[in-house]
């Protein structure tokens, strides 16, 4: 099997919580007609496929972290660039943009979505570079 990218083994994980969350919710919906074994069934199916979920998250958050040097480098370099010329921006808009961009940044980094971070630092770069 070919080597998976963090990408895709992201894409794996919503799968696999889109799918927990349809069975948690049969399960929810349908809890006054099933049997306690049919219950204890899928809450236990249930369960596997939420850490399935979990596990394809860390690792996907794990192939990104290899690439951190890479990451933190564009963030350095970009701080870097806006730190010298922010001030004397004359676009107020841009100004704007750009904070706004930062705070998706942060904001990212905290969800420890690789997918979200890797989008935020892109169009961090992209509206510094407008």
């Amino acid at each position: 099997m070919a080597r998976l990218t963090s990408k895709q083994i992201n894409e794996l994980a919503n799968t696999f919580l889109t799918l927990a969350q349809s069975i948690g919710d049969y399960r929810m919906n349908n809890f006054d007609t099933l049997t306690k074994a049919q219950n204890r069934k899928l809450r236990e199916s249930h369960r596997r496929i939420l850490n399935y979920s979990d596990d394809f998250y860390t690792i996907s958050a794990t192939l990104v972290m290899n690439d951190v040097e890479d990451s933190l480098a564009r963030i350095a370099k970009i701080t870097e660039e806006i730190t010298k010329t922010y001030k004397s921006l004359q676009n107020v808009q841009k100004a704007i943009n750009i904070a706004a961009s930062v705070v998706t940044v942060g904001a990212s980094i905290f969800s420890k979505s690789p997918l979200a971070i890797l989008d935020a630092l892109g169009k961090l770069e992209k509206t510094w570079n407008a």
